[in-house]
């Protein structure tokens, strides 16, 4: 009796499965007139980050910086081509990273509304943030900022696609369990 109670319950977790594994809730947030070159600006939860460091290339335009600068010793950065919503990033480990910079990097105002997407991996925890660059400016001062949104996931996955998932169909597996439970009563009554 034990014997076919273990092989039903083996039969029932190998056809059951578990549950696939759940992105958490990304965190998002904005950046408004981050200086050019001043100090650098972390972004994520309370516990982990990605950090952000860049430089202005001409009005509309910006260098980005990864962990070979002083200012960003701890995060990567890479371009997201062809990206025109942070949902579009299913895996950000995808991207090609540098440690050294990326540019010129353009705003919404160049590229016709939507501004460049980058995805940012701090080398330490493996954590990743994206930024998208809403307006690089001068204002018509002789000091330059950024202006972005963010995201940040803080299960340190790299899916940014809103953490949804598809819960896998258990009608079938529910039937197999009733079929399953139905022979051992069988049996039992048997004996």
């Amino acid at each position: 009796m034990r014997r076919l109670s273990l092989t039903v319950l083996i039969l029932l977790v190998s056809v059951w499965g578990a549950p696939p594994a759940q992105a958490g809730p990304i965190i998002s947030g904005t950046i408004t007139g981050f200086v050019e070159s001043g100090p650098s600006v972390p972004f994520g939860d309370a516990t982990n980050h990605v950090t952000l460091w860049w430089s202005i290339a001409t009005t509309d335009q910006g260098w980005f910086y990864g962990s070979q600068y002083g200012q960003v010793a701890d995060t990567d950065v890479a371009y997201a081509a062809g990206v025109t919503d942070v949902s579009q990033i299913t895996d950000g480990s995808a991207f090609s990273f540098t440690s050294m910079y990326l540019g010129p990097i353009f705003d919404a105002d160049y590229r016709g509304g939507i501004g460049d997407f980058l995805v940012l991996r701090n080398i330490v925890t493996g954590h990743y943030g994206v930024l998208r660059v809403d307006d690089i400016s001068t204002g018509g001062a002789w000091v330059a900022t950024l202006d972005a949104t963010w995201w940040f996931q803080p299960d340190g996955s790299a899916d940014f696609s809103g953490g949804h998932t598809v819960v896998p169909d258990r009608g079938a597996s529910l039937l197999l369990l009733g079929m399953g439970l139905a022979a051992l009563k069988a049996w039992k009554r048997r004996r």
